[in-house]
């Protein structure tokens, strides 16, 4: 390890105020979290600057170097922090897109009087909110840090440090599924639907997800492919614009939710 007294690229630091090393600890992270959330996360995350982020965290650089004496140690932690407690955790759940669903829902509330009424609406619900939340994804700086760091997380050669980083993502995981899940299992039991036998809400929020977020990377490379827009008819039956990854997700909601059952006596 380096002798940090002795590395002129720190350049001098004015004397911070004396802290506790938990305290320490929770603006470093802080920091670096915000910093991040700014820029995005890459690979190496040598571009996250150390002498800045102990300046911007305020802290003793003896107290950086006590919690954190090897710089690896301190990038499993980071990603152990991103994974579990920045904006890039929640990025995968966008709550915008309940409220569009939901705005869609109560626009048509007439047409649900009947099953043909409530499927319509339910494709429109999926061909509107599902576009919203691709452009949020393909939008969004941390859910690119969330990607990138599920990309790399593997790729630590500290076994240690891998498998932290990968629990911390199965439980963010895990909260997505479950969140995600309990939207779509309300709204479409609100609408009178069920899941065929051995399907489920946790099952469409994981193959939904990778559809959106497969194609929100895709754009990345390939804009006009993903970006091809399909005419088809829409509620009142005029053709419409449905995005691929409406397409995709509509298609997958047709294959695990029975739509043919009728469950009114209107019709």
């Amino acid at each position: 390890m380096p002798e940090h007294s002795e590395d002129k690229t720190w350049g001098s630091v004015a004397r911070a105020p004396r802290l506790s090393s938990e305290e320490s600890r929770q603006r470093v992270m802080g920091t670096a979290v915000g910093m991040l959330e700014r820029t995005g996360l890459t690979v190496s995350l040598e571009h996250l600057n150390l002498e800045d982020l102990i300046r911007a965290a305020e802290v003793p650089r003896s107290a950086f170097y006590r919690l954190w004496p090897a710089k690896d140690r301190f990038f499993a932690d980071l990603l152990v922090e991103l994974a579990t407690t920045s904006e890039s955790n929640d990025t995968m759940f966008y709550p915008g897109t309940q409220d569009v669903a939901y705005g869609v829902i109560e626009k048509y509330e007439l047409l649900l009087a009947t099953h043909d009424g409530r499927v319509a609406v339910l494709r429109e619900v999926a061909r509107v909110a599902t576009r919203v939340n691709f452009e949020h994804f393909s939008e969004s700086v941390s859910w690119r840090s969330h990607v990138t760091l599920v990309a790399t997380a593997n790729s630590l050669a500290d076994a240690e440090h891998r498998d932290r980083v990968a629990a911390a993502l199965q439980e963010t995981e895990r909260r997505f599924i479950e969140r995600t899940a309990d939207f779509y299992g309300t709204a479409l039991a609100g609408l009178g639907f069920s899941f065929y036998p051995g399907a489920s809400a946790e099952l469409l929020a994981g193959l939904g997800a990778a559809v959106v977020e497969g194609l929100a990377q895709r754009r990345l490379v390939n804009p006009d492919l993903v970006d091809t827009i399909i005419m088809k008819p829409g509620v009142d039956g005029e053709l419409v614009e449905w995005h691929p990854a409406s397409l995709g997700f509509w298609g997958i909601l047709e294959a695990l939710v029975d739509l043919e059952t009728r469950r009114d006596s209107a019709d």
